[in-house]
């Protein structure tokens, strides 16, 4: 009729049997490498930027002070071998090289060393216009080793604007490759060590992190079957751990409620087996106090044979249940007519009608889309409990009724003497039966509540109208076919 099977999905490969913590730490430790990677890169590149625009600033400089002195002082060699010579004869060697040369090749005056550091003229860059004071620098690495920094510019000798002087001027740089390469050095240092001590330091903070977690499984691990009514309180613990705080709650709720239930219907159960059991060792023990005749044992067995049946009519019933109360069962849905159905069980319970000189009828119809067995059995328990109650000669009336949101309602009424009103709120639990049931041997107390777990199935609900000496109403209600399933 249904499936209760379930399966829990398996969690993938790749997510079983790791450390959350190592999982922190190493994704830590790989975020501070890249962080510490891109600030060491742009540490690196700003050094690097920032000597080479000091070093084309002085090439700058250097070719506007030689522009100046050819502009103001073009016949003054002496001054302009002092500060082509200046640097070598104080410093005793030169940083930079200058050469001043004719346009065509000849070479004025240059800095002592010029020929030997610098063999090429063409390694040079094209020479800026006098116009221009941004040069445009080549870098120039000598077999001695020397790195050096080039630049060219024209230059104006006096006020004859035809009168030009080549500039050649080169910046020894080799110094600022050695401070790049002790940066170089130093932050390959600060990355390894910053490096371990961020995977040290994650792996402090993911288990210091995760000390809540565990104190959740502490305080889990304490609990039993004894303590199913403890819940934690969500504000104690932090944050992120509080949805899974109030999840664990509410297992713990369902799981009091399943232990009760099977707590309850084992006691209803064993209070219900009594009666048929002792009945049936009283019967057996009287059989065999002494010889009996063929139709003795004959009507003791017919006896037990009853009590047999009704065992297991209960325990089906019961079985049904436990199926019917698995939130995984599943329905076999179909549409069909309820006045059809209804007409259908009234017809199979008729002998029981006629007996008791019962009138039956039906009012209203509806297309439902529910389980068409399960609807039956429910109907079947409706008027069975609605015949067995109403006295003879009486009326049972079903109705069908459809609301504005297609909701389907079939309610089934007897001209019985009704349900006291502290007793209706019990009618649909197990095995209880009224104090006008008590003395009824044909019911066991368990077929409105078969009735209401099957609408529970199918997303609806149960509910019983009553009033002294006006008879007793059950009204089912199913959700159109549009409803989200429960």
């Amino acid at each position: 009729m249904f499936s209760s099977s379930a399966r829990v999905e398996p969690r993938p490969a790749g997510a079983r049997g790791k450390s959350i913590a190592g999982r922190l730490a190493m994704l830590y430790g790989v975020f501070a490498f890249i962080t510490l990677c891109l600030a060491s890169a742009i540490l690196y590149w700003a050094a690097v930027s920032g000597l080479r625009r000091d070093d084309v600033h002085f090439l700058a400089e250097k070719i506007h002070v030689l522009r100046t002195m050819l502009r103001e002082h073009p016949d003054n060699r002496a001054l302009l071998e002092e500060e082509v010579q200046w640097e070598t004869s104080v410093i005793g060697h030169s940083r930079y090289l200058v050469q001043i040369a004719l346009p065509e090749g000849t070479v004025l005056s240059q800095t002592r060393g010029f020929g030997a550091a610098l063999a090429h003229e063409r390694d040079f860059p094209a020479p800026i216009g006098p116009g221009q004071t941004d040069p445009a620098a080549r870098d120039v690495r000598t077999p001695a080793g020397r790195h050096y920094l080039l630049a060219a510019a024209v230059a104006q000798a006096g006020p004859n604007p035809e009168a030009q002087r080549v500039l050649r001027i080169a910046v020894d740089v080799t110094n600022d490759d050695r401070i790049l390469a002790d940066i170089r050095r130093i932050m390959i240092a600060v990355l390894l060590v910053g490096i371990g001590l961020s995977t040290a330091i994650g792996v402090w903070i993911a288990r210091r992190g995760l000390r809540p977690v565990r104190e959740v499984a502490e305080t889990i691990r304490n609990l039993g079957a004894s303590r199913l009514s403890a819940r934690l309180a969500p504000a104690d613990w932090p944050q992120e751990l509080r949805e899974l705080v109030t999840a664990f709650n509410h297992l713990l709720q369902r799981l009091e409620l399943a232990f009760g239930r099977i707590s309850s219907l084992a006691t209803e159960l064993a209070h219900e087996l009594r009666t048929p059991l002792n009945n049936l060792m009283g019967e057996a023990e009287v059989v065999l106090d002494r010889s009996r005749s063929a139709a003795e044992y004959r009507q003791t067995i017919e006896s037990s044979l009853e009590e047999y049946q009704r065992l297991s009519h209960m325990i089906d019933t019961l079985l049904f249940l436990a199926r019917a109360e698995n939130p995984n069962a599943h329905l076999q849905r179909t549409r069909f007519g309820v006045r059809a159905e209804i007409e259908a069980v009234a017809d199979y319970l008729d002998p029981v009608a006629q007996e008791k000189n019962l009138r039956v009828s039906c009012e209203g119809d509806a297309q439902l889309w529910a389980d068409r067995n399960l609807f039956r059995r429910a109907l079947t328990n409706l008027f069975s409990n609605a015949f067995r109650h109403t006295p003879p000669g009486g009326e049972v009336v079903a109705s069908v009724r459809t609301s504005a949101s297609s909701e389907v309602t079939v309610s089934v009424s007897d001209s019985g003497p009704g349900i006291p009103r502290d007793e209706q709120p019990r009618v649909f639990e197990r095995f209880y039966r009224g104090a006008s049931s008590q003395g009824d041997e044909q019911g066991a107390g368990l077929g409105l509540a078969i009735v209401r777990s099957i609408l529970q199935l199918h997303g609806g609900s149960a509910r019983l109208e009553s009033a002294a000496g006006r008879g007793t109403t059950v009204i089912l209600s199913f959700p159109g076919e549009g409803a989200a399933p429960p």
